[in-house]
This record gives C-alpha cells, structure tokens and sequence, in this order.
C-alpha cells in the first residue's frame, strides 16, 4: 500500500529540494564565471603572444617587400 504524505511532510521535502535546487544552481553560475574569466584571459595570452610573434612570422615577407621596392 502506499505511503501517504501529509502536508508537513511535503512542506518539508519541497523546501530541502528547493534548497538544494538553489544551491546547484549557485554552484553552476560560479563554475560559469570561472569558465568565463579562463576564457577572456586565455584571449589576452593569445593577443599577447600574437603582438609579440607577428615580426618573426612576417619578417621573410617584409624583408621580400622592401627588396621589392627598393630595386632602384
């Protein structure tokens, strides 16, 4: 046979999972931050690291460029 509830009970039940349903919901928006900030600094490394790069990787064509256009 069923268990029957009363109202007290499911007072009860209802609010431990809407604690718990908060809680979850807390941690995933901190996770989400985290994620976030990891993000926009990995973007800044990549900028970083792209300024810092950009003269030895175009430096062959440049170096073509300039013997280009100072044939004279």
């Amino acid at each position: 046979m069923a268990k029957l509830v009363t109202k007290r009970e499911y007072k009860r039940r209802r609010l431990r999972f809407q604690i718990a349903a908060g809680l979850v919901d807390f941690l995933v928006m901190l996770g989400c931050l985290a994620l976030t900030f990891l993000c926009v600094v990995l973007v800044i490394e990549l900028f970083n690291w792209l300024r810092g790069d950009v003269d030895s990787s175009f430096g062959v064509f440049t170096q073509i460029i300039d013997r280009v256009l100072h044939t004279n």
